[in-house]
């Protein structure tokens, strides 16, 4: 029998609590040093009878069916686990966690971030929430709050690329973001040297204090792409596919 998205959502709803659901993670390097310096966090959902779902499946699923926030929450929990392990074993990486807009609608969202984050007295800067570049309630006041409240606490947001126009300063100034990344498919498709255009988003992020991370790095070439642009870091299977692996040398 065909399963359904109602099934779909049932299934989900009750594997939030068990192995089905995991992280796995992929580096994120200096450009300058060559380390790595943070890891990226991936949800994936390992159906017992579907095997691995699509992660653009599973996070539709999720938010249309309200199991995003029980799903966000054991995602935020494992992270954080994850990012005090390699804090004792000393590796000083931050974590990057993508984070659904609707999470930032829930009053109690941004609370308990702070408690959780605090309570394992992690680094400032140590987690990382990635924001879409289209985070539908941008303008709620209520929501830049809840940002501003995460952020005074230690916590960074990295705002995700999109097309070709570079973020707008008045969107830069509103949020109080620490990055922006370039999406992979801009980086493989540039031709050398790099277009203007391209240039151009480095150059506003750069102006306002930001570094930028260049995604989907697969090949040498997309990596000098990377590097003339003056990117600060970057992640792609060139550098390391996700794993579950965390002890990454």
């Amino acid at each position: 029998m065909p399963t359904t998205p109602g099934d779909l959502a049932d299934d989900l709803a009750a594997a939030v609590g068990g192995a089905e659901i995991f992280a796995v993670y992929q580096p994120q390097v200096s450009l300058e040093s060559g380390s790595i310096v943070a890891a990226e966090a991936l949800c994936r959902w390992r159906h017992p009878r579907l095997g691995d779902i699509d992660p653009v499946t599973m996070i539709g699923v999720a938010e249309q069916s309200g199991v995003i926030h029980a799903l966000g929450r054991r995602m935020l929990g494992e992270c954080l686990d994850t990012l005090a392990g390699w804090r004792e074993t000393g590796r000083d990486w931050a974590v990057a966690v993508n984070v659904s807009p609707m999470q930032f609608e829930d009053e109690s969202f941004a609370d308990h971030v702070a408690g959780e984050f605090e309570r394992r007295a992690l680094a400032r800067g140590s987690l990382v929430f990635e924001l879409p570049r289209d985070l539908p309630p941008i303008g709620d006041d209520a929501v830049l709050s809840r940002l501003h409240l995460l952020r005074g606490i230690g916590v960074e947001f990295s705002l995700a690329g999109s097309g070709v126009e570079a973020p707008s300063p008045e969107l830069l100034r509103r949020l109080p973001v620490a990055e922006v990344k370039l999406p992979g498919e801009l980086v493989r498709a540039a031709e050398r040297p790099a277009p203007a255009w391209l240039r151009e988003q480095v150059g506003v992020a750069h102006a306002h204090g930001l570094r930028v991370v260049a995604e989907g790095i697969e090949t040498l070439t997309h990596l000098d792409t990377a590097v003339e642009l003056g990117c600060d870091r970057a992640q792609g299977f060139l550098i390391r596919q996700p794993h579950e692996e965390i002890a990454f040398p």
